[in-house]
């Protein structure tokens, strides 16, 4: 300030000035105007974080809710684009074969979905990504190697992209452009790196869910189908048993009507019509046997039995059959436990039937019957063709044969693993390294029977 000196004549005499120094004053002006900006931008940036974190819950949420991925995919690119600005957005998904990414969903592109564009892993923009596994950021599309060529159709300037990843697996890409000039920063990338996160989470859920459906869809169809074919086997195996019971009694009355009038050759013909037929016969009781056990119908009767005894005349049948074979038995001359005798039996004799099969030249058929405190061991050892050792696990499950060139169905080990475990029992095959086969059956000598209605594990 500048002020006039004046005497007492009030004539001037001079000037006075008085100055002030402002510099402070203007600091902390400045100073206020800086941190006023700088609050404005960090809630900019706040608001932008927050509508991102926004964006990012929506799209969880969907993926959360939603087992369609087609249209869990649109949802989320159309999220994605209204979020960052952006003209384009995509996703492109890994080939079963691993080896090109698949267009699969499209905003602002979705002429790339309709072409079915094909990306081969490791060449251009979206299969460097997916072949490094780690983002790409293209200012400027005109100078880059990308390879969709609706992408430069559509005249897109600038590209970022990350890669799909579950458990450290790629599932694909994620890509956004813009038509003009963009400069795509570490917060758009970590942005999007949020989002595909959550979009493989989602994929990665839908296809366990598809696979899980189409699992049970199938299994529904293999129980039908099972019920049908049982259907089919008890109404053949019934229509079946009674034309064999009327043959072989019309076999036994033309043999007694004409014992003394046969020549040795066609009683040899009529005693091979008889074994044929019992032969049938056998077969049909399997067919029978193995629906009412598909069923959980088998029912046991136990009571106490001298195994022993049991085993002991099923081997002198054989011996009887076969003048091939030489059936060995060791084993104590009476052994007493509780069982099913009828179906003890069966087991037995298709054991024996199964060495005698399929020893076909004949040899030794080694049976073996020992006690233990609380259960007893059969053992039924022939020196055969044998089993290879991958065929051991199956060998037990219905309708299969080891040896597709034998005769039956394959059937009656099937059978016999069920009559076991259904008395509490187990049984298993091995390959001695000398060849043949071993069957081993191990039993309670106190069996609890298994509930009809409780089925084995093993029960196909």
């Amino acid at each position: 300030d500048i002020t006039a000196l004046r005497d007492e004549k009030q004539r001037l005499v001079g000037f006075a000035k008085v100055t002030r120094d402002l510099t402070e004053r203007r600091q902390a002006e400045e100073a206020q105007l800086a941190l006023l900006a700088s609050e404005r931008g960090a809630r900019t940036e706040l608001e932008a974080t927050l509508a991102r974190m926004r964006t990012i819950l929506s799209i969880t949420e969907t993926a959360l809710g939603s087992l369609d991925l087609d249209h869990l995919l649109r949802a989320s690119l159309d999220k994605i684009a209204d979020e960052l600005v952006v003209d384009t957005a995509a996703v492109l998904l890994l080939s079963e074969d691993g080896l090109t990414l698949v267009a699969r969903a499209a905003h602002g592109l979705e002429e790339e979905v309709q072409a079915g564009v094909r990306i081969p892993v490791g060449q251009g923009f979206a299969g460097r990504i997916a072949a490094e596994r780690k983002p790409v950021v293209l200012d400027d599309v005109a100078h880059s190697d990308v390879l969709n060529p609706i992408l430069r159709e559509k005249g897109i300037r600038s590209l970022v992209g990350v890669p799909l990843l579950a458990d450290g697996r790629v599932l694909g890409v994620l890509h956004v452009g813009t038509l003009t000039a963009t400069a795509f920063n570490e917060a758009d990338v970590q942005f999007l790196e949020l989002i595909a996160a959550r979009i493989a989470s989602a994929i990665e859920h839908a296809r366990l869910y598809e696979a899980a459906h189409e699992a049970r869809s199938a299994a529904a169809e293999a129980t039908e189908a099972l019920h049908v074919r049982d259907e089919f086997l008890s109404a053949a195996a019934h229509e079946l048993k009674t034309p064999l019971t009327a043959s072989k009694i019309a076999v036994q009355l033309l043999a007694r009507s004409l014992k003394t009038a046969l020549t040795p050759a066609q009683e040899r013909s009529l005693g091979m019509i008889e074994v044929q037929i019992a032969r049938q016969a056998r077969l049909v009781s399997h067919l029978l046997e193995s629906v009412r056990l598909g069923k959980g119908e088998l029912e046991l009767e136990l009571e106490e039995v001298d195994v022993a005894a049991l085993v002991r005349s099923a081997v002198e049948l054989f011996e009887m059959m076969s003048d091939k074979h030489q059936l060995t038995l060791r084993g104590p001359q009476s052994l007493m436990a509780h069982v099913d005798a009828l179906r003890f039996e069966q087991v037995v004799m298709n054991l024996l039937d199964n060495a005698v099969k399929y020893s076909p030249k004949g040899g030794a058929v080694e049976v073996t019957l020992a006690r233990t405190p609380s259960t007893f061991v059969l053992s039924v050892r022939d020196h055969g063709v044998g089993v290879a050792p991958e065929h051991l696990p199956q060998i037990f499950d219905r309708f299969y044969q080891a040896h597709r060139n034998r005769s039956g169905l394959g059937l009656g080990l099937y059978i016999s693993r069920q009559i076991v475990e259904r008395h509490g029992g187990t049984v298993y095959a091995e390959a001695p390294p000398d060849g043949g086969t071993r069957f081993v059956v191990s039993m309670s000598l106190a069996a609890t029977p298994r509930s009809s209605s409780e089925p084995p594990a093993s029960l196909s």
